[in-house]
């Protein structure tokens, strides 16, 4: 009878994860390597190059996010899920207590939704440069507001509109937003390194995964994969 080696009964070590999506590194990849793919490692390095801080000294914050069903669209493009409408108001009453905070919402919600928020908010603009189909009447939204608190005003100013094309990968989560958009986002509230921000709707999880990556330690763009 063989004895027991001790290295038989040792748990297996925890898979190593990719720094942008959830996904295990391969078992033999160098010790250095911090994505799983190409693609993922891609993405981290175009986040990194569309957003750069101008180091400050000045205290941590706590910001917030929120990208909800836009106001009375669950029942028409979300129909299986669980939770149904958002009471926006209940949100913008628990979004308030951040140091800064935004909120997506449909340009057709600013009249319901204006009058909730604090005056110091400020109203931006996600302009989507694309077509117009012909089998639309009239005219064609293809804006969609951002409604703002910044944490921080920095240097230089951020403009209130962004102007590019809807997200074309990341999965077909109606309502997902493309890489440029969160960068936007931290620009707009005024996002540093050290600084907390807490993604209310998830979705996608590309709000999130994009703040980890800029926000980490400063380092050569197309430094180790």
């Amino acid at each position: 009878m063989r004895l027991a080696d001790p290295t038989d009964l040792a748990p297996a070590p925890s898979p190593r994860i990719c720094a942008w999506c959830p996904k295990p590194i391969p078992a033999d990849a160098p010790p250095k390597v911090r994505f799983h793919s190409r693609l993922c490692r891609q993405a981290a390095y175009r986040a990194r190059r569309l957003h750069s801080f101008e180091m400050q000294s000045m205290r941590t914050m706590h910001m917030a996010y929120a990208d909800p069903h836009y106001l009375k669209t669950a029942r028409k493009r979300y129909p299986d899920h669980p939770f149904g409408e958002v009471d926006h108001g209940q949100l913008i009453r628990s979004l308030v207590c951040y140091d800064g905070w935004a909120l997506s919402c449909s340009t057709a919600s600013l009249r319901e939704l204006l009058p909730m928020v604090p005056e110091k908010h400020v109203l931006c603009t996600w302009g989507k440069n694309i077509g117009v189909s012909g089998r639309t009447r009239g005219i064609h939204k293809v804006t969609e507001s951002l409604i703002v608190v910044p944490g921080r005003r920095l240097r230089p100013g951020k403009p209130d509109l962004l102007v590019c094309q809807p997200a074309r990968s990341g999965g077909d989560l109606v309502g997902r937003k493309p890489l440029k958009f969160c960068i936007w986002l931290f620009d707009v509230l005024g996002l540093l390194p050290g600084d907390e921000l807490l993604d209310v709707f998830p979705g996608t999880g590309i709000v999130g995964r994009t703040w980890k990556e800029v926000s980490r330690v400063p380092e050569p763009l197309g430094g180790s994969a």
